[in-house]
């Protein structure tokens, strides 16, 4: 027997004349009326209470705008008195430890393969073999500050839209600048 296509003959849509004449209006959920809830209680050996039928309710419509209040923010209490360079041999002692701030850097494929690789050489030929990449990015900007008076941006373009040979470009021009300026810093103080 071979299927037909479509709806089935005896299929009949009836639409309602009010329908046809117009927009059909929906209404807005404000307009609904709460059905009552019907709650079901366990039967206990209590003596029976007439079950509480909850009477429906109308929603009125309510001010679009709700405030909120805020609970008041914490004041941080006053830090002690700290103790000075005079009173201590070690500066730190007696201060608050507080949490180090911290940056996120964000590195392609590549960057983060050299990262890995520097990394490896410097615990594997150095005298510290559980050094961590924060120490080594931490000797790398402290150089660069070093030398930092002596960077020269002329060389360096703009990075331009993303992809383009410009972008690709900015990260060597600022290795270029920096490599320059740290072999300068160099030069002037050995």
């Amino acid at each position: 027997m071979a299927k037909s296509r479509g709806l089935p003959p005896s299929f009949q849509l009836d639409v309602p004349q009010g329908a046809l004449d117009g927009p059909v209006q929906l209404g807005d959920y404000l307009d609904e009326e709460i059905k009552p809830v019907r709650t079901i209680r366990p039967v206990a050996s209590a003596p029976q209470v007439a079950p509480h039928v909850a009477q429906p309710q109308v929603m009125r419509p309510v001010s679009k705008v709700v405030e909120m209040t805020r609970p008041p923010l914490p004041r941080p209490e006053p830090l002690a008195q700290l103790e000075t360079e005079e009173d201590t041999p070690d500066r730190f002692v007696g201060r608050p430890r507080r949490a180090a701030p911290r940056k996120q850097v964000n590195m392609n494929p590549e960057t983060l393969r050299m990262v890995d690789e520097l990394l490896q050489r410097i615990q594997t030929y150095s005298v510290q073999k559980d050094a961590k990449a924060s120490e080594m990015f931490h000797a790398l900007v402290s150089v660069l500050y070093e030398a930092r008076e002596l960077i020269n941006f002329a060389e360096v373009e703009p990075r331009g839209k993303w992809g383009s040979p410009t972008a690709r470009a900015f990260p060597v021009s600022l290795k270029n600048a920096f490599r320059a300026a740290i072999a300068e810093w160099k030069r002037r103080n050995t």
